[in-house]
C-alpha cells in the first residue's frame, strides 16, 4: 500500500471517530437506585394505574434500623407516564436494575393483569428473577414499611423471599418470569404470595391462587404451608400433629414428594402423591419412654398428613386452579391438542387424590 494511500485511511478513521457519541454511562450520585416497585387501582377511572417506587438513599453508616429511603407515587394511565411524571419529582435518573421485588394490590391484578405484565416483562432493566407478591391491603403500604432489622432500603423482603436465607415453610415465592409462563401456559396456574404489612415488620403466610386473569381465592396458612411443601422440597419445618389429647411437632429433616398422573385403561385416571419424610420428634405432650411408642406417633402422624395434604388438594381443585401443572403432566401422557384440552378441563374438577406418606422418625430429639 503507497504512503500517500495509508495517509488518507488514517484521516478518515480519526474523522470517524471524532463523530462517535460519548459513554452513555452515568455516575452513580446520577442515579436514584429503585429497590422495590408497587402498583395499585386508583380511585380515578382516566388514571387507574397508581405507581409507587421505593428510592434507595445512601448512606455513609449501615446499621439495622436506619436504612434510609423514599416512597414517591404518581397516578397514570399507564405505568410508562407515571415513570415519565415522577422523574419530574427528583433530582437523578432511575435506576431499575436492582428493582428485585413488585408488588400489586389485587384490584389492578383483576382489572388490568395484561397491561401490567406487559411494561415489565418489556423492561430491559427489570429482572425476570425479582420476586412477585400481592400487597393486603395495597402495595404502597407495604413498600412504607420500615423494617427495624434492615440495613439495606428493601432488603428485607428480598431476604424474606430467598430460600437460603429463610427457610419458612410458610413463605411461597414467585419469580416474574415463572409468573408469566404459568399465566400463559395451558396446563398450570400461576399464584401469588400475600404479603400483609404490621407496624414495624410484614406477614408472609398466604398464597393466593390465580385462574388466567382472575384472583380465584386464597390459602389459609396451613393450607399455604402443604402447596409450598408440594412446590418446594427442600423447604424444611415442622409439622404439628394432634389426636384427641396427643399433640406433637415433627421437625422435618428430609421432604420428598413425587407426583404422578396416572392414566389406567378403562378406569377413571387419579393422581398419586407420594411423601417421603424424615425427622424426629420436638415437642410432645407424653413421654416417649420405649420405642413402641415412637412407632405409634409416627403411624399418626402419617395418617394425619395424608389427610391434611388430600384436604388442600382437593380445596384446590375446588377453587379450579391448578398450581402444580397437572394438566401439563396430562398433555405430556396424552397429547396437546385442543381436543385433549378440553377434556382435561372436563376431567380435573372430579380427579381422585390419593395421597401416601412414608414417615421416618429417628427418634425423640434430645430428649430421653
Amino acid at each position: 500500500m503507497k504512503k500517500k494511500d495509508s495517509l488518507l485511511i488514517l484521516c478518515a478513521v480519526l474523522a470517524l471517530v471524532g463523530m462517535l457519541a460519548g459513554c452513555a454511562f452515568k455516575d452513580i450520585d446520577k442515579r436514584f437506585f429503585v429497590v422495590s416497585m408497587g402498583v395499585d387501582k386508583s380511585n380515578n377511572p382516566k388514571k387507574p394505574f397508581h405507581v409507587s417506587l421505593k428510592l434507595s438513599i445512601p448512606s455513609a453508616q449501615v446499621q439495622p434500623g436506619n436504612a434510609k429511603f423514599q416512597i414517591i407515587s404518581e397516578d397514570a394511565d399507564s405505568i410508562a407516564e407515571a415513570v415519565r411524571v415522577m422523574k419530574s419529582k427528583v433530582d437523578k435518573d432511575f435506576d431499575f436494575g436492582h428493582c428485585r421485588v413488585l408488588i400489586f394490590d389485587r384490584y389492578i391484578l383483576k382489572s388490568h393483569q395484561a397491561e401490567v405484565l406487559n411494561w415489565f416483562m418489556r423492561r430491559r432493566d427489570i429482572q425476570g428473577i425479582s420476586y412477585m407478591a400481592i400487597g393486603k391491603p395495597t402495595a404502597e403500604m407495604v413498600l412504607r414499611v420500615r423494617f427495624k432489622s434492615e440495613r439495606v432500603a428493601g432488603n428485607a423482603l428480598n431476604l424474606s423471599f430467598d430460600q437460603t436465607t429463610n427457610t419458612s415453610p410458610y413463605i411461597v415465592s414467585e419469580i416474574l418470569n415463572d409468573y408469566y409462563m404459568r399465566l400463559k401456559e395451558d396446563g398450570i396456574d400461576p399464584y401469588l404470595p400475600v404479603i400483609e404489612p404490621l407496624e414495624d415488620t410484614y406477614v408472609i403466610n398466604k398464597v393466593a391462587l390465580i385462574k388466567g386473569e382472575k384472583l380465584i381465592g386464597e390459602l389459609n396458612r396451613d393450607e399455604t404451608r402443604v402447596l409450598n411443601e408440594l412446590l418446594n422440597t427442600s423447604r424444611k419445618g415442622q409439622i404439628n400433629v394432634r389426636h384427641g389429647d396427643n399433640e406433637f411437632f415433627v421437625n422435618v429433616d428430609r421432604f420428598k414428594t413425587k407426583i404422578n398422573l396416572v392414566i389406567p385403561k378403562r378406569k377413571k385416571p387419579y393422581v398419586q402423591v407420594n411423601l417421603k419424610i424424615e425427622g424426629s420428634i420436638e415437642a410432645s405432650e407424653k413421654k416417649l419412654e420405649n420405642n413402641y411408642e415412637l412407632l405409634e406417633d409416627q403411624k399418626l402422624a402419617a395418617e394425619v398428613i395424608n389427610k391434611r395434604v388430600e384436604g388442600t388438594l382437593k380445596n384446590i381443585q375446588k377453587m379450579g386452579a391448578d398450581p402444580l401443572g397437572l394438566g401439563l403432566m396430562y398433555q405430556a401422557k396424552q397429547g396437546v391438542s385442543e381436543k385433549e384440552v378440553k377434556k382435561w378441563e372436563n376431567l380435573y374438577p372430579t380427579i381422585e387424590f390419593k395421597v401416601k406418606t412414608d414417615l421416618t422418625l429417628s427418634g425423640t430429639g434430645t430428649m430421653y
